[in-house]
């Protein structure tokens, strides 16, 4: 897998958005736009062979948290693509000074579960008061540019050395190769 990633300096909603944002299964996203109407915030793609297979949004409008989004092309899914989107996205984000990004896994997405862990494994984390999910992003160094490499269970419970920060998950590391999104 060869992805590129951009910023789209104008963004609309556009064909490729609409079968990839608008193909989430019905209830995971709230998406209302119409053909060539300007988006919010500041929107990423990440393109294969120069097609779209993925997108990431990120709204810094509250101040020191940034909320994010991430979708990936259905036919693409499971494959890294969301795991290359995140990462390029919390870059985005620490490059900007923000202390922490954020999203939140609506009740009504089918694959709610699987969502919240997928982040879960990444370093994100909740509370009983909030549905969102909270990662400190402290510098755009910190943040891997793409996937992390796959790597063996640590008895320690620490990442194996050379890992980034929130690749850990008590009882051991854990291979987020498992947790393709």
């Amino acid at each position: 897998m060869s992805l590129t990633w951009s910023r789209e300096d104008s963004p609309t909603w556009d064909d490729a958005k609409q079968r990839i944002i608008g193909g989430a299964p019905r209830g995971a996203l709230n998406v209302d736009f119409r053909p060539g109407q300007d988006l919010p915030g500041d929107w990423f793609v990440a393109s294969e062979e120069g097609k779209p297979v993925g997108y990431g949004w990120l709204d810094s409008t509250w101040g020191g948290d940034t909320e994010i989004l991430l979708a990936v092309d259905p036919e693409r899914q499971q494959a890294g693509v969301g795991s290359f989107v995140l990462a390029n996205i919390e870059r985005e984000a620490a490059r900007r000074g923000t202390n922490y990004v954020y999203n939140t896994v609506r009740d009504t997405h089918p694959d709610r579960d699987a969502v919240h862990d997928w982040l879960l494994v990444r370093g994100y984390e909740g509370n009983e008061n909030d549905a969102s999910l909270r990662k400190r992003v402290t510098g755009a160094d910190e943040a891997p540019a793409t996937p992390a490499p796959a790597a063996t269970s640590s008895a320690s419970g620490e990442a194996p050395e050379g890992r980034p920060p929130g690749h850990e998950e008590s009882g051991g590391y854990v291979n987020i190769e498992d947790h393709q999104y």
